[in-house]
C-alpha cells in the first residue's frame, strides 16, 4: 500500500470553460487511489491557479513539498499532465525537490510517469508543446486585449466607483455621478479625505476611508484607464489629479474631538523636517504646534518651540498681500521662460501603433474598414500634438486676478475654520518653524495659476 498525494489544480477560466470543476477531479482521484489500494495522504487544491503560475505562487503545491520533504508520502497523483505544470524551467526545479526525496508522479488519465527513461523523455516532449501552447495562447490574449484597448473598451467587467458599463463602453452611473464630482470636489477646496467622504455620503453615497484614497490614487477619474487616454469619461482634470497627489502628502488628520487645526499637515520643524502636530492648550482656549519628533523623542530633535496657531496665521496674513502681487508679476512673465513641451516620445509611440495596426491587418485580425478607422484616429492625435507643439503657450492668471480683489481680507475673517484650512491648503506648499522662533514658509504659485 503505497502513501498518495492528491494534487488538484484549475484556474478560474478552465473551470468556467472545459468544466474540470474541482470536484470532478479529486473525486476521480480518490475513485483511482482506492481502485489500487493506496492510502490518501493529503488532498492539495489549488483553485484559481494557472499553470504557467511558479510553486512560489501556488499556496498549496508548496504545503505539498513540504509534506514530500517530511517524509508524509511515496506518490502524487493528479488527472493530467497540464494540471501540474505548462513550464519547463518550473516543472525541473518541483521535480529535483521530488527526486531527492524519492517520490514519482503519475496521472491517471494520461499514460505518463516518471519512474522510466522512456516516460521521462515523453514528458520533456509533451511540456515543451504545452509550453507552447501556453505561449501562442497569451499572444492571442494580449493581442484582443490591445485591440480592446484602441477600441477603448474596458478589459473586465468590473467598474470603478461611480462608473458603469453601458455596452461596450464605460460611462458615469447617473444614481452616483453627483456624489463622486461631490466627493473630489471637496477634497480640491479642504484637502480633507473625511470631509470628502462625509459629503458624498450626504449626496447618498457610502465611501469607506480604503475606497476614499483608492479612489483619490486612481488615474481612471481623469480619463486615463489600462493605460490609454479616454477610456473613461473624466470627473477631474490631469492638473486637478496632480494637485490631489501632492495634496495628498500633506494629511488632514481628524482630530478626537473634531477640532479643526486651519495648518493641519502643512506644518513642519526646521530642525529635522518631522511634521509638526497641532495641540490644544491647557484652557482650551487656543491652539499651538509642536514638533511630534521632539516630544516623542522617536528623533534626536531639540526643536521645543510651541508658534500658537495665531501667531503663525497672523505671520502669514501680514505678508499674504504683498507676496500675491510678487506672484502675479512672476507669473506674467513665466511662460517666457518657459521652454515648451516636449511632444515627440507621444508622437512617436503614436506612429508606433498605427504601424501595429498595419501588422493586424495584415496578419486578418482585424478587417480593413476597423484599420483604416484606427490609423484616421491616431494621424488626428498626431496632428493635433503636432499643433500644440507649434503653438505659443500663455499663462492664465485669471484665478490671481480674482484673488487679488479688494476687501480679501474682510472675507478671509468670514470663513469658517473648515474654509480657512482649504484657503491655506491651496496658496502654501509648507510652514516650517525653527528652533530660533523664526517662521519660514513657501508659497504655492502654481496652485494659484
Amino acid at each position: 500500500m503505497k502513501r498518495v498525494f492528491l494534487y488538484v489544480r484549475v484556474s478560474t477560466e478552465e473551470q468556467a470553460i472545459h468544466g474540470l470543476s474541482i470536484g470532478a477531479q479529486t473525486a476521480a482521484l480518490e475513485t483511482w487511489a482506492a481502485a489500487n489500494g493506496h492510502k490518501v495522504a493529503g488532498i492539495y487544491t489549488d483553485a484559481g491557479i494557472s499553470a504557467r503560475k511558479p510553486a512560489s505562487k501556488r499556496p498549496e503545491l508548496l504545503r505539498l513539498l513540504e509534506d514530500v520533504k517530511s517524509g508524509k508520502g511515496d506518490l502524487i497523483v493528479f488527472t493530467k499532465l497540464d494540471r501540474w505544470f505548462r513550464n519547463i524551467a518550473e516543472y525541473y526545479k518541483v521535480q529535483e525537490v521530488l527526486e531527492t526525496h524519492r517520490v514519482d508522479w503519475k496521472t491517471i488519465q494520461e499514460d505518463y510517469d516518471t519512474s522510466s527513461a522512456s516516460g521521462r523523455l515523453k514528458i520533456n516532449i509533451m511540456l515543451s508543446v504545452a509550453q507552447d501552447e501556453a505561449d501562442r495562447t497569451s499572444e492571442r490574449i494580449k493581442a484582443v486585449m490591445e485591440i480592446k484597448r484602441q477600441k477603448r473598451e474596458p478589459l473586465t467587467g468590473d467598474c470603478p466607483t461611480g462608473y458603469q458599463l453601458e455596452g461596450k463602453a464605460l460611462i458615469k452611473a447617473p444614481e452616483k455621478e453627483a456624489a463622486v464630482s461631490a466627493f473630489f470636489r471637496t477634497y480640491l477646496e479642504s484637502g480633507s479625505t473625511s470631509e470628502a467622504i462625509q459629503c458624498a455620503r450626504r449626496h447618498g453615497l457610502r465611501i469607506s476611508c480604503q475606497l476614499a484614497h483608492k479612489m483619490l490614487s486612481h488615474p481612471c477619474y481623469y480619463g486615463h484607464y489600462y493605460g490609454v487616454d479616454g477610456m473613461t469619461p473624466p470627473y477631474i482634470t490631469k492638473e486637478e489629479f496632480d494637485k490631489i497627489q501632492a495634496m495628498r502628502k500633506h494629511i488632514v488628520r481628524k482630530t478626537s474631538k473634531n477640532r479643526v487645526y486651519i495648518f493641519s499637515g502643512l506644518v513642519f520643524c526646521g530642525e529635522c523636517g518631522g511634521r509638526m502636530g497641532g495641540r490644544v492648550n491647557t484652557n482650551q482656549a487656543s491652539f499651538f504646534y509642536n514638533c511630534t519628533a521632539h516630544y516623542m523623542k522617536t528623533k534626536d530633535c531639540d526643536n521645543n518651540r510651541n508658534p500658537g496657531e495665531k501667531k503663525i496665521e497672523a505671520c502669514l496674513l501680514r505678508d499674504l498681500d504683498s507676496a500675491m502681487r510678487l506672484m502675479k508679476l512672476e507669473a506674467s512673465g513665466l511662460h517666457e521662460k518657459e521652454k515648451p513641451r516636449d511632444f515627440t516620445a507621444e508622437i512617436q509611440s503614436l506612429r508606433r501603433k498605427c504601424r501595429r495596426v498595419k501588422d493586424l491587418y495584415v496578419d486578418l485580425m482585424i478587417s480593413r474598414e476597423e484599420c483604416r478607422r484606427r490609423i484616421d484616429e491616431y494621424e488626428k492625435a498626431i496632428r493635433d500634438l503636432e499643433n500644440l507643439a507649434a503653438a505659443p503657450r500663455k499663462m492664465d492668471a485669471s484665478a490671481l486676478e480674482a484673488a487679488l480683489q479688494e476687501e480679501w481680507t474682510q472675507m478671509y475673517f468670514d470663513l469658517k475654520p473648515e474654509e480657512k484650512r482649504g484657503f491655506w491648503r491651496i496658496l502654501l506648499k509648507e510652514i516650517r518653524i525653527h528652533q530660533d522662533r523664526r517662521i519660514e514658509y513657501q508659497w504655492n504659485l502654481s496652485g494659484l495659476s
